[in-house]
């Protein structure tokens, strides 16, 4: 019985040797995908749980950065008012000063100013407030993560954060005087009775922007110079060591940003789009019933006072405007471009667009658009992953 047994195994040894590495090679195999498959998903899940986890914090940056800007931003606008100082001006009016057409002048430059500077500010401080919150953000998940030596300071964050505090004392001063200069120069030849309709002032404001876009000093080309502070040194807190050797690279990097291509296109375009969104404020006033109303929801004149003033211009009674829903009849469309109104009236509706400026409750439409923007979104996240990641 042995003996036959060895011989077939004799015969067959060849066919046992080739099964045996067979089903050896099938158990390493077999072994070595299992630990491989566990490997990636032990990689899969720890990839997705860093995903989440960046996700999560970026999120959170998005909600400090609406948040910032929402607590900050009335501060902007009170700095505009404050420089740009209409109500003063509406007083006098108010109060019988003998120099009225002169009054009227400067209310027309400062009120045009302090809306156009009003969809500048608030355009470069969000678009520099989501470049630094998300730049810092990322230099946090990095730290976290321990990938920054010496880690990630409380003081390098405050000092870095209070650069933007330079634009609400000094850069916003600066700005109004840039801007009132190039409004001087757009409304400057037109006379207090001289009639715009809706598209005629539409294309003030695109003079307005393309006038200050061919100066040297166009804010959008130097934000860096109108935002940040020349002399960092002077920004309360002291720095020492790495802490100061990192402040200096991520203001450097983040001036990197404010000068380059992309965030200069997306800041013009932004620009562009605040003032489509001042003329459409301006478009609900365009229609007979609106102009003829008494008050325009802002500090300014009544029409009644209006219409006195400008006959102190021309020494003649001011001309009652045509009202034409009547000359179209009851209910018929009047569209806002047949509508023309007198400079002098279109003030106080320019001047009201600055209503909500400075106030904490109610924060500006204008101010809400950005912070909704998808594009904005977009370079805010590009940023929090470019330095996220960055080794």
């Amino acid at each position: 019985m042995f003996s036959s047994i060895k011989s077939f195994v004799n015969r067959h040894r060849r066919k046992f040797i080739v099964t045996g590495i067979v089903v050896g090679s099938i158990v390493v195999a077999t072994r070595y995908a299992q630990k491989k498959f566990r490997e990636w998903q032990e990689q899969e899940t720890k990839e997705f749980m860093e995903r989440t986890r960046k996700q999560q914090h970026f999120e959170s940056t998005e909600r400090t950065c609406n948040q910032t800007v929402l607590s900050l931003a009335p501060t902007i606008g009170e700095a505009i008012v404050k420089t740009m100082n209409t109500e003063e001006i509406v007083g006098k009016l108010r109060n019988g000063h003998p120099d009225k057409i002169v009054l009227w002048e400067e209310l027309k430059i400062f009120a045009f100013t302090r809306a156009a500077v009003l969809v500048y500010a608030c355009t470069m401080f969000v678009v520099t407030l989501r470049i630094q919150l998300n730049l810092i953000g990322g230099y946090m998940f990095r730290d976290s993560c321990e990938t920054i030596p010496g880690g990630f300071s409380n003081a390098l964050q405050e000092k870095y954060l209070s650069l933007c505090h330079h634009f609400m004392n000094q850069g916003v001063v600066e700005l109004c005087k840039l801007v009132q200069d190039k409004v001087q120069h757009v409304l400057g030849n037109i006379s207090l009775k001289d009639k715009l309709n809706l598209h005629d002032t539409e294309q003030t404001f695109w003079s307005l922007q393309a006038v200050i876009s061919n100066d040297p000093n166009d804010p959008i080309k130097n934000m860096a110079r109108f935002l940040l502070p020349p002399d960092q040194s002077k920004i309360p807190g002291v720095l020492k060591g790495k802490d100061a050797e990192l402040l200096n690279v991520m203001l450097l990097e983040t001036i990197d940003i404010l000068e380059s291509d992309e965030v200069r296109s997306l800041t013009s375009s932004l620009v562009s789009r605040g003032f489509s969104h001042i003329i459409d404020r301006i478009a609900e006033y365009f229609t007979p019933r609106e102009i003829k109303k008494s008050s325009l929801n802002a500090p300014s004149l009544t029409i009644t006072e209006i219409k006195s003033d400008i006959s102190l211009q021309t020494g003649q009674p001011s001309e009652k405007p045509k009202d034409c829903t009547q000359m179209n009849g009851i209910g018929h469309f009047v569209h806002p471009n047949s509508v023309s109104v007198p400079m002098a009236k279109l003030i106080p509706i320019v001047n009201g667009l600055a209503h909500y400026a400075g106030h904490v409750d109610v924060p500006d439409p204008w101010i809400q658009q950005l912070l909704l923007d998808g594009k904005l979104k977009l370079l805010g996240a590009n940023i929090y992953e470019a330095f996220s990641n960055k080794s």
